[in-house]
């Protein structure tokens, strides 16, 4: 390889080992101005867009339609590209101090913010223009696959092409991966081409587009070695990423206690390794962040440069060979009491957000779908016999007028028949063998109607009916109504629906009634919903949102949860349902944990969070009972 393909990379490590003082402090005062004034902003922000649609959060599909608005686009470009400009402030102020270290200067942390303040405005205009440009690049590929589901994928419902995998399906997810391919190398390509941007923005005075158009000028002919670059900063960053939580998890598994008798001990020591964690992953983010920044500017100096610097920021000759901090004997004392009581605050933190106690429902998803068709008498009765708390199951209206359980728009996945629900009537449907797709023994299983299902869960299960829409429902809600009256199930049914609108009907029909959101992604605050539940993935239900939702009154329920371990997790991160294809499996996960003393019930629901602990198995519980 030649000087640009190595000698950067070196140079870059150099300025790090010279610069770091300046460097760390600029990426602490950074992400505390981003955390305290401009995410505030930027949540303004998009708050007064949403207002425009009079509503504070929108989830799933009503995301994307507000997008394809024109108060979408502009919230788009806007809010997206200001959230672009963030990122790039840290990485403008660490650029700074890495060029001042390429000039032999010794950069000041405070002069580096005051110099990137000065380019602010030109910086987020920057992030606007990347984003306009990467959109622009991406819009029409999507589009492309878009017209590939179109063509391929939407003669019958998606559940049956997932579920059977037919060659339509195998071609168009070909035809897409090849798509989304070429998109990600010629995004790729693109990105690393406006790399020098940033930099000509900061060294050049230049506003973002002439920035970009000398970017991509200079970094032709350089881009693949660029590019390799970039490649080996991110596979360095993971292999870091990753050994350091093998060596905390070492590390906890090692030290701390797991004595029934020793939970104070056993709290102050997982608070001390949950610190330990969240420092060193900072520190490795910190690293990460500066080595790029720092890469940039070496090969910005050695492609696009030199570029130029104000002088009153520092002379030439002022940085040295070694960084200008040192660390007094009392400054160590004060930093090891400091941790030491961080450590025991932590540790309390720790005791009040883990749940010692269990009292998380199990709702059975389409009924217990791991072990009997989905929707099916025979799944609801699986799951009854499993002691679940709540059978969920989906509700739809056939051509008729019946409202039946079953998910899909059509028949595909379940009996390879192409009728629709709203094309059907209750006689076609008796015909349908919907369980020999599963096992031949279930091939007497047909679609059940909903008094069926709320018949057979009456007093032994509770029911939280899904309403389910394809464009194609006349008055499902009245119907599902008149039902759960009728079958005097009023007390033991809640109701739940992917559209919110469909949920505020409900509501205004029957106010006294307990609902939910059912969301896989939502803009904006999702506790602001006027609903009395959300049913969310995994990833959104972190410890943070399941506070929030907690204090605006509403419970949380996580789908779909198979794991056992997940589902301790969830369970220890207070969430009041776990959503699962195996209610039998949920149930024995509450027994195992009703069996743990308090240590145990700490170290799995925080050890989880950070690597160091699952849940114990069965022998392992069995051998701590008999000890």
């Amino acid at each position: 390889m030649n000087r640009i393909s190595i000698e950067p990379g070196l140079l870059a490590v150099r300025d790090l080992r010279r610069t770091w003082p300046p460097l760390l402090l600029v990426t602490l005062a950074t992400r505390v101005a981003v955390t305290v004034f401009m995410l505030p902003a930027v949540a303004a922000l998009l708050r007064f867009f949403l207002a425009r649609q009079d509503r504070a959060a929108l989830s799933d599909q009503e995301i994307l339609f507000f997008f394809l608005s024109p108060a979408g686009v502009a919230a788009l470009v806007l809010v997206g590209g200001i959230w672009i400009g963030i990122a790039l402030v840290e990485q403008a102020g660490l650029m700074t101090v890495g060029f001042g270290a390429a000039e032999d200067r010794r950069v000041t942390w405070f002069g580096a913010l005051h110099y990137v303040f000065r380019e602010l405005p030109t910086i987020l205009a920057l992030g606007s223009h990347l984003l306009v440009r990467a959109v622009a690049l991406g819009g029409p590929i999507l589009a492309l696959v878009g017209g590939v589901y179109w063509t391929f994928l939407r003669q019958y419902d998606i559940n049956f092409y997932l579920a059977n995998r037919p060659p339509e399906f195998l071609w168009a997810a070909g035809i897409a991966g090849i798509l989304v391919a070429g998109l990600a190398v010629v995004l790729a390509v693109k990105v690393v081409g406006w790399m020098l941007a940033l930099p000509a923005v900061l060294f050049e005075d230049l506003g973002p587009l002439a920035a970009i158009r000398d970017s991509v000028a200079d970094s032709r002919g350089h881009r693949w070695r660029m590019f390799w670059w970039v490649l080996a900063w991110l596979a360095a960053g993971a292999v870091a990423s990753a050994a350091l939580t093998w060596t905390i998890g070492l590390v906890g598994r090692l030290i701390v206690p797991r004595s029934g008798d020793a939970m104070a001990l056993a709290a102050i020591t997982m608070g001390a390794i949950g610190l330990l964690s969240l420092v060193a992953n900072a520190v490795l983010s910190f690293l990460s962040a500066s080595i790029f920044a720092l890469l940039v500017v070496r090969l910005y100096r050695r492609i696009s440069g030199p570029g130029f610097l104000s002088r009153d920021l520092a002379e030439v000759g002022s940085l040295g060979d070694r960084p200008a901090i040192r660390v007094p004997r009392k400054g160590l004392l004060w930093g090891g009491a400091l941790a030491a009581v961080a450590s025991a605050v932590a540790a309390g933190m720790l005791v009040r957000s883990t749940r010692l106690e269990d009292d998380t429902l199990i709702i059975a998803h389409r009924g217990a779908a791991l072990h009997a068709p989905e929707n099916t008498l025979a799944s609801i009765r699986r799951a009854i016999d499993d002691s679940t708390d709540y059978v969920e199951i989906d509700v739809q209206e056939t051509a008729d007028g019946e409202v039946v359980v079953f998910h899909d728009s059509d028949f595909m996945k379940t009996a390879r028949n192409p009728l629709t629900i709203w094309n059907a009537r209750r006689a076609n449907i008796d015909a349908i063998d919907i369980g020999s797709w599963f096992d031949p023994a279930y091939a007497a299983e047909r679609v059940p109607t909903l008094e069926e299902v709320l018949l057979a869960a009456r007093d032994q299960a509770r029911v939280n009916i899904e309403l389910k829409y394809y464009g194609h429902d006349e008055d499902l809600e009245r119907r599902v109504i008149d039902i759960v009256e009728r079958t005097g199930m009023v007390e033991q049914v809640v109701l739940m629906s992917l559209k919110y609108d469909k949920v505020q009907k409900v509501r205004s029909l029957r106010p006294d009634w307990t609902y939910g959101l059912l969301t896989s992604v939502s803009l904006g605050d999702a506790t602001t919903f006027e609903v009395d539940f959300l049913a969310v993935n995994a990833v959104t239900a972190t410890r943070g949102f399941i506070e929030r939702a907690h204090r605006s009154g509403m419970d949380v329920y996580v789908w779909t949860v198979n794991d056992p371990y997940l589902m301790s997790a969830m369970m220890s991160r207070n969430v009041d349902g776990i959503i699962t294809d195996d209610p039998g499996l949920a149930r024995e996960v509450l027994e195992i944990r009703s069996q743990m003393d308090p240590v145990q019930r700490l170290l799995v629901g925080i050890g989880a969070e950070i690597g160091v602990f699952s849940m114990p198995d069965e022998d392992q519980r069995t051998d701590e009972a008999d000890a």
